[in-house]
């Protein structure tokens, strides 16, 4: 019997000393975060003591509690206020010191990656952030951040004015998207692809190829819940664009004939009654 309460009492133990642990860590944590508000607000304003206090706060908690995911995210806000000071260099030592004690955590590594792209784009290294972001897409295609590059990158041009570039930035973000799309039909990742294939388009104001990438998009995922936005958007691209409400009308028209007993065919139908007096002005 003592046996058996001396082994409760252990277990019971173990778990509040984890627990303490875990609030600890926490605690250094919220510690570090406050000494950092300041620099990332005004780093230019914040004296070299505020900002060494702070960089020697998230250290005691990444070497205190090197193995958990607080420690992981005291480095990577480390290395965020170095980029905060411009200090790029260092950042990017630590973003990529990050990324060789923690190789098997995905959700990380992309982070650390994105984070080293990023301070070569903020220094004017474009070329070798864009190894970076192509990196994060290539390695990792099923995270957020790899859906989200390829449209980064061509917006980067767009705002470098460098409409070539730019171009050919959607041209291979689309080719991916598709790729994506087929690789994954019939789920989330198939039907974000497939939903940022629109939005390519629409960026380029590439308006037919956008109503036809709408229209697939209905095709593939007719219950999916942004059904109505997609028939909005659809309809206001050509009213509003492309000057030809029979484009709507012919697309709500085969989205029905395809699903008959779609929940939202008797609304259609009420919306195709305003296009009757829609005027038609194709140039």
């Amino acid at each position: 019997m003592r046996k058996i309460q001396c082994g409760i009492l252990i277990l019971m133990l173990t778990g509040t000393l984890g627990c303490s642990r875990e609030y600890q860590s926490e605690r250094s944590l919220h510690k570090a975060i406050r000494l950092s508000k300041d620099i990332l607000a005004t780093p230019d304003a914040v004296p070299p003591s505020q900002f060494n206090k702070a960089i020697e706060a998230y250290t005691f908690v990444f070497e205190r509690y090197p193995d958990t995911l607080i420690g992981r995210k005291a480095r990577m806000l480390m290395g965020s206020l170095y980029v905060a000071k411009k200090e790029y260099a260092k950042s990017r030592e630590v973003f990529k010191k990050t990324l060789e004690l923690y190789p098997d955590d995905k959700a990380i590594a992309v982070e650390a990656r994105f984070s080293i792209g990023k301070s070569y784009e903020l220094e004017g290294l474009w070329p070798s952030a864009l190894a970076e972001y192509t990196e994060i897409i290539r390695k990792y295609p099923d995270t957020p951040a790899a859906f989200d590059l390829p449209i980064y990158i061509a917006r980067y041009y767009e705002k470098q004015k460098d409409i070539p570039a730019r171009n050919a930035a959607y041209l291979k973000a689309i080719k991916h998207y598709i790729a994506q799309a087929e690789k994954y039909p019939n789920t989330d990742m198939g039907f974000l692809s497939e939903s940022l294939i629109v939005t390519c388009y629409m960026n380029q104001e590439d308006w037919g190829a956008a109503l036809e990438a709408l229209e697939k998009l209905l095709a593939d995922y007719p219950m999916a819940k942004t059904v109505v936005a997609t028939l909005r958007t659809a309809a206001d691209i050509s009213v509003r664009q492309l000057k030809d409400p029979q484009r709507a009308v012919d697309i709500f028209n085969r989205f029905m004939e395809k699903n008959p007993k779609h929940p939202l065919n008797e609304s259609i139908k009420k919306g195709l009654e305003a296009f009757k007096n829609v005027p038609t002005n194709k140039n």
